[in-house]
């Protein structure tokens, strides 16, 4: 399964906002953030009304800067669904050309029992 979602740059996501770095590019953060939104879109497929996924892992490399008001096109696919584990990869583009990449590892758990145990 594939989901490709689309995101533009905004002065709030910049590295110089949001204290990653001191520049008006896209922040890693903020990348990151889009990636893992895009995998979790994609996983709602695979999950009930009781349920939700949440993040455990994500390994991302950062190729190339962004301006603010950049369109990121990122391409997410599942590549291994085993129980509860869900297994991602994704790629980020900047008007076709690969601005970044990784993988990503969700969990799927029963929304109620798993806020049960943050106090």
């Amino acid at each position: 399964m594939i989901l490709e979602k689309e995101y533009t740059v905004t002065s709030n996501q910049t590295a110089l906002n949001m204290g990653s770095g001191t520049l008006e590019v896209l922040a890693t953060p903020s990348g990151l953030a889009m990636a893992e939104n895009t995998c979790m879109l994609l996983s709602d497929s695979l999950t009930t009304d009781e349920e939700t996924t949440v993040g455990t892992e994500i390994n991302f490399k950062h190729i190339k800067a962004s301006k603010v008001d950049a369109v990121i096109k990122v391409v997410a696919e599942i590549m291994k669904h085993e129980g509860k584990k869900v297994s991602f990869t994704f790629e980020m583009f900047d008007n076709d050309v690969l601005v970044g990449k990784g993988n990503h590892t969700r969990y799927i758990v029963n929304t109620s029992e798993f806020l049960s145990h943050i106090k």
